[in-house]
């Protein structure tokens, strides 16, 4: 019953409850002679009836004390790949500028999954590391997608509208990560909360603040951030992204505006007209910056800056690129918003530093037509 297309239906409910109720007995049966016992899975289920079978079960899933268990530690990450890291730096020259610079980015990439709100240690994702390092030329992929793991977002994508998580991060109470009841997939009744918990479960989402009752999720790195919303995002279009990412990054390597706003508008004609039933500049942000997360650009939505903030902010290669959407607006005007305001400034010593390009892009799109209509760029250094 357990393939990549999982049909939640009552029958496969009941068919796993008798599984774990039969395992659970015949663990218990023999607990005289048993003197440790560990079980690791995806979910923590409750509201079962097969827990009366077994329910001496301690859960460590958000304990401190294993924080850095399930996943390589900064620490071990150095001292268990710091050699190989050196031979590949040796190997090729140039690429980075220090050793640090490269183990900055893997841990942009692979780190950052959180397991207890009262401890700040992340970790890395062992399955993804094992596979960078395997690759002779170190390549940065989302070597965790390779291991079928994207099913569970897929589904539910097509289940629930989960757009927003492109770019807004939800904010739960710890009671939702305590109370999930896997019927509630059968019956099609998950709460958004819910949704949350089994996407952090599932490694989608971690923890990336903690107060005293509630945790904020978010995703833990690029590799996750790529193939969540890649998967989020093709559900909605009516067909593949194609050559349109790396159409996209040549563009703006080239810093060819024009062509950027034509390649955008490609993008915006995949989707089907029912989607567009928001008109509003949430939506039209929530999808420029999902299609710059799956080009891989450093995208940062809502870049707060000392005068308010950026719509978006791209970095990529030697170009920084800021952004100010307007729907049914002017691009005059809010090209002139990115320079009243000096959403830029926080980055001009990086670019005089690194002999970067920032470039100042208004944007102003058509609810009606539901395309770019206008765009203004100014090339600031």
């Amino acid at each position: 019953p357990f393939t990549s297309k999982i049909s939640w239906k009552p029958e496969l409910i009941e068919y796993i409850r008798e599984l774990f109720n039969e395992f659970y007995k015949s663990i218990k049966a023999d607990s005289a002679y048993i003197r440790f016992f560990f079980m690791t899975g995806c979910v923590r289920l409750s509201n079962l009836s097969i827990f009366s079978a077994m329910n001496n079960l301690y859960d460590i899933s958000m304990d401190r004390r294993f924080a850095g268990a399930f996943g390589y530690t900064e620490r071990e990450l150095e001292d268990n790949f710091g050699e190989g890291m050196d031979e590949y730096l040796e190997a090729n020259p140039g690429v980075y500028g220090s050793k640090e610079e490269f183990i900055g980015r893997i841990r942009d990439y692979y780190d950052g999954y959180r397991f207890s709100p009262r401890s700040d240690i992340k970790v890395y994702n062992p399955v993804s590391i094992g596979r960078f390092f395997d690759s002779l030329d170190c390549i940065f992929e989302n070597y965790w997608e390779l291991t079928g793991v994207s099913t569970m977002a897929v589904e539910l994508a097509r289940r629930y509208d989960l757009l927003s998580l492109v770019d807004e991060m939800p904010s739960l109470d710890l009671e939702a990560f305590t109370s999930f009841d896997i019927s509630l997939l059968a019956e099609k009744k998950l709460r958004v909360n819910d949704i949350y918990a089994l996407l952090y479960y599932a490694g989608y989402l971690t923890i990336k603040k903690a107060g005293e009752t509630s945790i904020r999720l978010g995703y833990p790195n690029r590799e996750i951030s790529i193939s969540f919303t890649r998967a989020l995002i093709k559900q909605y279009m009516e067909q593949g992204f194609g050559s349109l990412t790396d159409d996209l990054g040549e563009a703006m390597d080239r810093c060819d505006v024009d062509a950027m706003a034509a390649i955008f508008n490609r993008y915006l004609a995949m989707f089907p007209y029912h989607f567009y039933e928001r008109k509003d500049e949430r939506l039209f942000h929530t999808m420029m910056h999902g299609l710059f997360v799956c080009m891989k650009g450093d995208a940062y939505p809502e870049d707060a800056g000392k005068l308010g903030r950026a719509d978006e902010v791209l970095i990529r290669g030697n170009h920084i690129y800021i952004f100010e959407l307007k729907v049914d607006g002017s691009a005059e005007e809010a090209l002139q918003q990115i320079k009243e305001r000096h959403y830029a400034d926080k980055y001009i010593h990086m670019a005089e530093e690194k002999g970067m390009k920032i470039i100042l892009v208004g944007i102003s799109f058509s609810s009606s037509e539901r395309c770019i209509a206008e765009w203004k760029s100014d090339p600031l250094c």
